[in-house]
């Protein structure tokens, strides 16, 4: 299963092994965006939308509408259920495929937490349920790490391991135990000031001005994020100019020196030395791989 970046959509692929498939897909435009990929009967199918909307095609039924804040899985012994996405504008889709022979493999004492199994065989199966806050904050970190391209993997293996733990220890109607609605409240605000950050990454917002819009304290906001997305606002905001960058560099178009007037860098050599220390090479370097 491959995903390639379209205009409209930024896409991030994990390909672990021949069992694991991760795809993070971001239609940050103001047009909605298709996907279409064929998915073969031996994988099971988790999709998280974690903002927006995205509707979902399947052959002789009517488009099904996943809401943000939801995830969907569905799983078919027998035939192929190929992804055909339309990801609305402004949404965020994750993606997550496992083969059904890795999932045993995963719950071998526990096959009885797996919907699909029953009396020694596996059925179809298709399920919708709102996340939970444990499967809310793996999910963000899904969507936020950074490290050594040689550590990705393992980092993911062990996050995706405990999202399913989460995901099938937890029935539908379960509250999540230790949580409360301040812990979602406050995991909704948060996320609010990323998106505010990422709205204005040029100049994002400062923290006395975040505070101000969402009515938390800047010591919430400075460790609460931290904790929920595993890095300081300021190491965040200069992650994703570093990535931004990356992506107006592999398009050409523009002079190292315009993509750093783009990202707000008002002298062009600071954005040059952060690129080298984060990437090792120059961002001219780069531009000519």
């Amino acid at each position: 299963m491959d995903l390639k970046n379209t205009f409209k959509s930024r896409i991030r692929e994990n390909k672990i092994g021949a069992d694991i498939y991760l795809a993070q897909i971001d239609n940050y435009t103001v047009f909605t965006d298709t996907i279409s990929k064929p998915v073969g009967k031996r994988f099971v199918q988790f999709y998280f939308c974690t903002k927006g909307r995205a509707a979902f095609h399947f052959e002789n039924r009517t488009p099904y509408l996943m809401k943000e804040g939801n995830s969907l899985l569905f799983f078919h012994p027998e035939i192929d259920v190929p992804a055909n996405i339309s990801l609305s504008k402004k949404s965020k889709l994750v993606i997550f495929v496992i083969t059904i022979q890795k999932l045993e493999e995963i719950f071998f004492q526990h096959k009885d937490k797996l919907p699909f199994f029953a009396k020694d065989t596996y059925t179809d199966f298709y399920l919708e349920k709102p996340l939970g806050v444990s499967e809310k904050l793996i999910i963000t970190q899904l969507e936020n790490f950074s490290l050594d391209s040689e550590f990705e993997n393992a980092y993911l293996t062990l996050k995706l391991h405990e999202l399913l733990l989460y995901y099938f220890s937890r029935s539908e109607d379960d509250s999540e135990k230790g949580s409360s609605i301040k812990d979602e409240k406050l995991i909704a605000q948060l996320q609010e000031i990323k998106e505010l950050i990422l709205e204005n990454i040029a100049n994002p917002p400062t923290l006395r001005i975040l505070s101000e819009k969402t009515n938390v304290s800047e010591y919430k906001i400075k460790e609460g994020f931290k904790k929920l997305y595993g890095k300081t606002i300021s190491n965040f905001i200069l992650d994703t100019k570093l990535e931004i960058g990356k992506e107006k560099l592999d398009m050409k178009v523009k002079q190292v020196q315009e993509i750093a007037y783009d990202l707000g860098y008002e002298n062009p050599s600071h954005f040059i030395e952060a690129f080298k220390k984060k990437y090792g090479i120059t961002p001219k370097q780069w531009m000519m791989k």
